[in-house]
């Protein structure tokens, strides 16, 4: 996957590199975050209801659960910077075809882009540890994650921008457009820069699945389940308990800030050695946890307020930090390893809200919200007591870092 040479850091601190993966992140993340902003629009067209969104929705997570598995079983013969580069040109087609197919092509193009953003993310995750600084890995990894809630900010915006005066198949093309100025120039550069010839990247030493990664795939899956489930049920759930329309509203977007904030300041954190990274990913799930614990008891709208803030900061803030943690735990292997976890943000991305919304329908929104405090709980002691990683670890790729500097408990 052309990460056996990943040392962390080849040269300078990798702040474009860090910034390049964000922007990546935000555009394979609009066929997602764009079908959930237009909906409205979409369904009074195609004559759809809000199980039809699910589904697509699901559909993306799906897709991207299988993307994460290619990535995973693989050996990529290009480099991940061009696998990125050519990430967003097919997003930009997906996109595309979404606008102008009809129906059916809005849920092809839906499922494309799902196992684009699948199987980038582990190159990604590698281009980080590769081309950033050790000192700033963390904060590249918040970075990284903390450019989705901005898609779904971008997202918003852009319904009464654009898809409001233009249509919603407008916002689809113009999102295109931005992909493809991202995705050419870099191509083309890189192009030239070989003279036209192809270096393959040496393809990294196979890794094995083992208690540590599965121990973290699953508090991927819980956290992804708890995550999306806030994100698309806290407004209606706070409008339940007597908030508001507009400060139901107004809580999902303060919950959002608070979800960028928590994953920026947990990769600093780590990066000053002032916290282990372990125990702030478990800390942070029990947080969630204690959020969606409000949630269940109700109380009226400030509980409410109190832990919808909790629930999106402790919940959803720990994608960066899980990342991270796998990445830097197996040196040289991180797309490998981070394929694992993103497997199971992907499982759990597809059936948390779900699994959440039948619970709604049948048992009430404060069963559903204590279903996700055990959800959560169980991300923090799976977290809590994971194993640690096999003792060859760290031979897998000569000069690379030891992972117990970010792996310890």
């Amino acid at each position: 996957m052309g990460e056996a040479g990943d040392k962390g850091g080849n040269g300078g601190s990798g702040a474009g590199a860090a910034v390049s993966v964000a922007l990546i992140t935000v555009l394979t993340s609009l066929p997602l975050f764009l079908v959930g902003a237009t909906s409205t629009l979409v369904n009074r067209e195609l004559g759809w209801d809000a199980g039809d969104t699910g589904l697509l929705l699901a559909a993306y997570w799906l897709s991207s659960l299988s993307g994460a598995y290619l990535s995973r079983r693989v050996d990529t013969p290009v480099s991940a910077e061009t696998t990125v580069g050519s990430a967003a040109l097919v997003t930009a087609a997906a996109l595309s075809l979404s606008a102008w197919a009809g129906s059916g092509g809005l849920v092809v193009g839906t499922a494309v882009g799902g196992l684009v953003y699948g199987y980038t993310q582990p190159h990604t995750n590698s281009l980080l540890m590769k081309r950033c600084s050790p000192s700033v890995q963390g904060f590249a990894f918040g970075l990284k994650q903390a450019a989705i809630p901005a898609s779904t900010l971008l997202g918003s915006l852009a319904v009464p921008a654009v898809a409001v005066p233009f249509g919603w198949r407008a916002v689809f093309v113009a999102s295109a457009a931005v992909c493809v100025a991202y995705a050419l120039p870099g191509l083309v550069l890189r192009h030239r820069a070989s003279g036209g010839r192809r270096a393959p990247a040496v393809p990294a030493p196979p890794l094995r699945m083992n208690g540590h990664l599965l121990g973290l795939a699953v508090a991927g899956l819980c956290g992804a389940m708890v995550g999306n489930a806030i994100g698309g049920f806290l407004i209606a759930s706070g409008v339940h308990e007597g908030m508001t329309l507009t400060w139901a509203s107004m809580l999902a977007a303060a919950g959002s800030v608070t979800n960028i904030v928590v994953r920026l300041v947990a990769g600093v954190v780590v990066d000053r050695g002032r916290y282990a990274p372990r125990s702030l990913l478990w800390q942070l799930y029990l947080a969630g946890a204690l959020g969606t614990l409000l949630l269940a008891v109700g109380g009226g709208p400030w509980v409410t307020t109190l832990g919808g803030l909790l629930a999106f900061g402790g919940g959803w803030g720990w994608a960066g930090l899980l990342h991270y943690v796998a990445g830097a735990a197996f040196p040289g292997r991180a797309a490998r390893a981070t394929a694992v976890t993103q497997m199971g943000v992907s499982l759990g991305g597809a059936t948390g809200p779900m699994l959440f919304g039948l619970l709604v329908d049948h048992a009430g929104f404060g069963a559903a919200w204590l279903a996700l405090t055990v959800v959560g709980g169980t991300a923090a002691v799976v977290v809590r007591f994971l194993r640690e990683p096999p003792a060859d670890a760290a031979s897998a790729s000569p000069g690379a870092s030891s992972p117990t500097t970010y792996t310890r408990k």
